[in-house]
């Protein structure tokens, strides 16, 4: 139905009230780019003003063009670009449920009730890229739980309560908090060291978005804890009920177009779609009952009573590698808008061990058909090593489960790395060569990213503890 009379004062209303919700997270296609507005009589309104007065809000005149636009196409319903409660938001009229459904796109973080057509959403990422390609930045996904921080449930923690008091009094007058007692929440909740610097760092070569699996009150929590001020992430918070497919994360709502967008994130397995845009970090396990969680062979660093190094440590890492894919991008001469940072992530990967020739010991089956498919040889590869099923005089690296097989005799002979499977997860976690000397076969692993679990229930467990624990169902 094209715009009418009889939908004049809703469509006006649906304006107003989305503009402002746009405005707020700062999404191209907003009106401030492209609504034509007659005059307003009333001042410009905060985001909660909007929500609380939208009966107010009629003095605002109905847009010429309609509040998005498909590009030059005339801006003439059907088909609508999307809906705020089943309502148009260009030409107010009611649709059908079939209808609002149909490609639409929930965007629940933005507001409860808005949806945008598959096709509007691209245009509005294409004009994304516009943007950050214009403001020289990046689009950055951040994972909450393990990644930035790590929470635990009060009744979790029990036997741990004056040994985390401890570490609250230590703090002295000129530290940041790092540890926080929740209790209108029942949680404990520890920052990961370098987190404040690494999102200053990071605020100046990406726009953040939170994303994770804990609830909405959880994230808004934890948004509160890192970025008080909300200049890091505004309202770029998704949360668990965001997704369009449950326990999946998936760029679709992020709105933001994939060639541009670093996924920082501990776990793999909730980005099926996204792989290669994922850069993933070794998982923050600071409280006793996650590493149980994860079955991992060392205990946690509170039962050790040391943190992550500042300076050495993951984030530091991860942000190193932020900000060779952005000078890669924006590099003098190039067409960043011709640039992709997933060629980029690649290329950094794959120079990690370039130059190794490794061979494994004890850890593919002998007789296995496909010696290839093995999480760890796929591993070696993505980070520029070459592979072989037998020892030569080429090869440099011996990854084995166990001291006495031919092939570490063989490499002690030879003068060769020896080295534990956990080797590679710390050289694939900070994206560079790790000292061979601190992975002896044998010993308790010193850097640890997963435990005995099987890859879907690695997955399965970080679900589990997302929210502190007691956000999935």
């Amino acid at each position: 139905m094209a715009n009418g009379s009889v939908h004049s004062d809703s469509g006006s209303d649906l304006a107003a009230l989305l503009e402002q919700e746009l405005d707020s997270i700062s999404l191209p296609g907003s009106p401030r780019d492209n609504l034509e507005v007659d005059s307003v009589e009333e001042p410009r309104q905060t985001k909660r003003q909007s929500a609380l007065r939208v009966e107010e809000k009629r003095s605002l005149k109905r847009p010429k063009s309609g509040i998005l636009t498909n590009g030059g196409s005339e801006s003439v319903c059907p088909p609508h670009p999307g809906f705020m409660y089943g309502m148009c938001i260009r030409c107010g009229t009611q649709a059908d449920e079939a209808e609002a459904d149909g490609d639409a796109i929930a965007l629940r973080y933005i507001h409860s009730g808005l949806k945008l057509s598959a096709s509007e959403a691209e245009r509005v990422r294409q004009q994304s890229l516009k943007r950050v390609i214009s403001d020289k930045k990046l689009l950055l996904v951040l994972d909450l739980d393990h990644t930035l921080l790590n929470s635990t449930r009060f009744e979790e923690a029990v036997g741990f309560e004056e040994q985390l008091a401890a570490i609250q009094q230590a703090r002295s007058e000129d530290q940041p908090e790092s540890l926080y007692h929740l209790e209108h929440m029942h949680l404990w909740t520890k920052l990961r060291p370098y987190v404040r610097e690494f999102l200053e760092k990071a605020h100046e070569v990406s726009e953040m978005h939170i994303y994770t699996h804990g609830n909405a009150e959880y994230a808004a929590e934890m948004a509160k804890l890192l970025d008080p001020t909300k200049r890091f992430f505004a309202e770029r918070i998704i949360s668990q009920g965001d997704s369009t497919v449950k326990h999946v994360k998936d760029l679709d709502v992020v709105l933001g177009a994939e060639k541009a967008v670093v996924i920082l994130d501990d776990t793999a397995g909730v980005w099926p779609a996204h792989q290669r845009n994922l850069l993933q970090v070794e998982r923050y396990v600071f409280f006793p009952a996650c590493a149980r969680r994860f079955e991992l062979e060392t205990s946690s660093l509170l039962e050790q009573g040391r943190d992550e190094d500042e300076q050495e440590g993951m984030l530091a890492s991860a942000l190193r590698v932020l900000q060779q894919v952005h000078e890669r991008f924006f590099a003098a001469g190039a067409d960043a808008s011709e640039q992709d940072v997933r060629e980029h992530l690649q290329a950094l990967r794959g120079a990690v061990l370039s130059g190794c020739r490794i061979c494994f010991s004890r850890i593919i089956p002998q007789g296995d058909p496909m010696p290839e498919a093995h999480h760890l040889w796929q591993q070696a590869q993505q980070l520029g090593a070459v592979v072989t099923l037998g020892v030569d005089e080429d090869t440099t690296h011996v990854v084995a489960a166990a001291k006495n097989t031919d092939k570490v005799h063989w490499a002690a002979d030879h003068n060769r790395h020896i080295v534990s499977p956990a080797w590679l997860h710390a050289c694939a976690c900070l994206w560079r060569r790790m000292d061979e000397g601190q992975f002896p076969v044998g010993a308790a692993p010193v850097f640890e990213t997963k435990g005995a679990l099987s890859a879907e229930e690695d997955t399965k467990a970080a679900l589990a503890g997302a929210g502190g624990g007691v956000a999935t169902s």
